[in-house]
């Protein structure tokens, strides 16, 4: 929760994570760097580094300095389920598990951080998120990005089996009417994923506006929660447009094409 704690938990701070620093946090940016020995290895998996956030949620803060300074935790979630984006979603994956929840609200972005990784000589992303790569590069200059990054990840997939529809909006639009009829016709209860601006267009199933394309912040404030409300209504087939956005594209379809299982049609 303070800046200057980071020297207890890294061993070094290179000059462009200062800068980082700066510049986004606190924020949703972690960034990872070799570890000092106060860092347990057991809050590591065994690692040598150490992943770090400065959160700005104010009853994080609170929480983080009550403990002490530090706090190693895992998303509040169950392995195999959409990461959770409100208290609620808390309860339903952990239940009786767990003593109490310190709710401090709905997330304000609704995806996981940017990663960043400083123990690689150029700072590497392994996982995009609220600020891309542009933002980034316009503090660091060069940065990488790993070529893991779209690797499978079940963390968030839904139960449904999902497929991502990509083309020409003139194209996807009747694709997914056509496939999502033809689902319907054979039992299977079918979700569509679309926005707001696209909404009026579709005709089949349990249809779902994820936001503003116009917005993409709303797209991915609402992925994981419309993929749990999928879950919820016991839809088997999800149809969804993709979102290749200027600001925050690269995120949402990272997590997208994870919840896809990289499954995608082109049209």
């Amino acid at each position: 929760a303070e800046f200057s704690d980071m020297e207890r938990v890294a061993k070094t701070i290179p000059e462009q994570a200062k800068k980082l620093a700066d510049a986004f946090w606190p924020g949703p940016l972690t960034m990872i760097f070799e570890k000092t020995n106060a860092v347990p290895l057991e809050t590591t998996g065994g690692l040598t580094s150490v992943a770090v956030r400065y959160p700005s949620n104010k009853v994080a803060n609170a929480l983080i300095l009550a403990g002490g300074g530090f706090i190693a935790a895992p998303s509040a979630n169950t392995s195999g389920r959409p990461s959770p984006t409100k208290a609620e979603h808390v309860i339903e994956d952990l239940g009786d598990k767990i003593d109490c929840i310190i709710d401090g609200g709905d997330a304000e972005i609704g995806l996981e951080s940017t990663i960043v990784d400083f123990t690689e000589e150029i700072p590497t992303i392994l996982r995009p998120g609220y600020y891309n790569k542009e933002m980034l590069e316009k503090v660091l200059g060069t940065v990488r990005v790993d070529p893991g990054i779209l690797a499978e990840d079940s963390h968030v997939r839904p139960k449904a089996d999902l497929t991502i529809i990509q083309g020409e909006m003139e194209r996807v639009i009747p694709e997914i009417n056509r496939l999502a009829a033809e689902q319907e016709k054979a039992g299977k209860k079918v979700g569509v994923i679309c926005t707001d601006e696209t909404r009026e267009q579709y005709t089949t199933g349990d249809i779902k506006s994820i936001g503003l394309r116009a917005e993409d912040e709303t797209i991915a404030h609402h992925l994981f929660a419309i993929l749990r409300d999928f879950d919820e209504d016991g839809v088997e087939v999800i149809y969804s447009e993709a979102f290749d956005t200027p600001r925050m594209g690269q995120a949402i379809m990272n997590r997208l094409l994870k919840a896809a299982g990289h499954k995608v049609a082109e049209v």
